[in-house]
């Protein structure tokens, strides 16, 4: 089963659903569920049909957008060194315990190398990944030149206080900060 969330824009958010499930939506997907505690069966099909309405409208406006699991673990990738603390709260939603996908924090990626090189007047290591990620080094560890152009795989985890660690080939461990 794919466990579905929706990304909202700040103009969906305001928008008011059907008629007979109207609150304060805070989840474009709040009018659909409201549906579903209407008792009269022509009612609860009319509240539906408005609700799915409004959203496939907002969706098809660009205003909602849907995505799964799996792309929520891609842009957690994707955005890993980059500190985006709304992130988080938006792929989130109000399940139970024991409802809830447990999903594991990205916490390091491994990433075959693109190119690398010891930027000439600094003397730090220059690391861009295939994934398009650019990492520098921020510590004053002497790295190879020659073993740094031959790399085919980099390690980047977390470290402490909000810093990041990258392993080339196994390597000794160097400080990095992600510049793009």
């Amino acid at each position: 089963m794919i466990f579905r969330i929706l990304l909202v824009s700040a103009a969906a958010v305001g928008l008011a659903g059907p008629a007979l499930a109207r609150q304060s939506v805070t989840n474009p997907t709040d009018p659909i569920y409201a549906c579903a505690v209407i008792a009269e069966d022509s009612a609860r099909l009319a509240c539906f049909d408005e609700a799915v309405g409004t959203l496939r409208t907002k969706e098809e406006a660009g205003l909602v957008q849907t995505i799964d699991v799996g792309q929520i673990e891609t842009i957690e990738k994707e955005a890993f060194g980059f500190s985006m603390p709304s992130l988080p709260g938006l792929f989130s939603r109000s399940a139970s315990a024991e409802k809830k996908v447990e999903r594991e924090e990205v916490d390091e990626i491994t990433v075959a190398v693109k190119s690398a090189r010891i930027q000439g007047v600094t003397g730090k290591a220059i690391v861009t990944l295939e994934n398009g990620q650019t990492w520098e080094q921020t510590d004053t560890a002497k790295i190879q030149a020659s073993s740094l152009r031959k790399a085919k795989e980099a390690r980047v985890r977390k470290a402490a206080l909000g810093s990041f660690m990258m392993t080339v080939d196994g390597g000794r461990s160097f400080r990095v900060k992600r510049t793009n």
